[in-house]
């Protein structure tokens, strides 16, 4: 069966200032680590993670039925926490920003994932393991699947990471910016589908 057809992600920005500094700080670990795989993703919170398609359905219908949402929602307060890095057996090394989830945003999260839900098809490979509802945990990521492993570089990669994190800005904000998002990968099942990633803009929604 094949495995490289498109998925789609609904994704909250933050502010502009927040926005440039981890677009930046994502060139840099590219650049000295040859960390690529989080720079390859636009800067971003999850609210509905990857998802594919079901059939007979279509991305029109499903962009209507956003539209209707974010007409009536306001922009989402929040702010930066804490800086994540994992490094256990079980996960390959990722850094994540954890971001404080108001309940604008767990709101914002559960009504997403209510519209989304209809649309995604039976097999979609990424839905059944996603953390929803009491489970989401805001977050924008700094690195994550090529971050080098042996311990000593991972220890250096963490040193910038943490050096980056204490330039960005931990005052509150008000995110209002939402993108739609088609991506493309060679093989989703794959572990390392990052490799190959990339992605098409399809709408963007700013809210007041």
């Amino acid at each position: 069966m094949p495995t490289n057809y498109p998925q789609y992600g609904i994704y909250l920005i933050p502010s502009p200032s927040i926005w440039y500094q981890i677009a930046v700080a994502h060139h840099v670990f590219s650049s000295e680590f040859k960390a690529h795989t989080a720079g390859r993703f636009m800067v971003h919170c999850t609210v509905k993670g990857f998802f594919k398609l079901k059939e007979n359905t279509s991305i029109t219908e499903l962009i209507a039925a956003l539209n209707d949402l974010f007409s009536r929602t306001k922009a989402i307060p929040t702010q930066l926490e804490q800086l994540i890095p994992l490094n256990r057996p079980i996960f390959s090394p990722s850094f994540f920003i954890k971001l404080k989830n108001t309940p604008e945003f767990q709101k914002l999260h559960e009504e997403v994932w209510d519209i989304v839900r209809p649309y995604i098809a039976p097999d979609c490979l990424f839905s059944p393991v996603e953390p929803v509802g009491s489970m989401f945990i805001p977050h924008i990521t700094l690195g994550m699947q090529d971050l080098p492993e042996e311990p000593g570089l991972f220890h250096q990669f963490q040193a910038l990471a943490e050096c980056a994190y204490e330039t960005f800005s931990k005052e509150p904000f008000n995110a209002s910016a939402i993108q739609l998002i088609e991506f493309y990968s060679n093989d989703w099942a794959a572990e390392n589908w990052g490799k190959t990633l990339d992605f098409k803009l399809l709408q963007g929604w700013n809210l007041e």
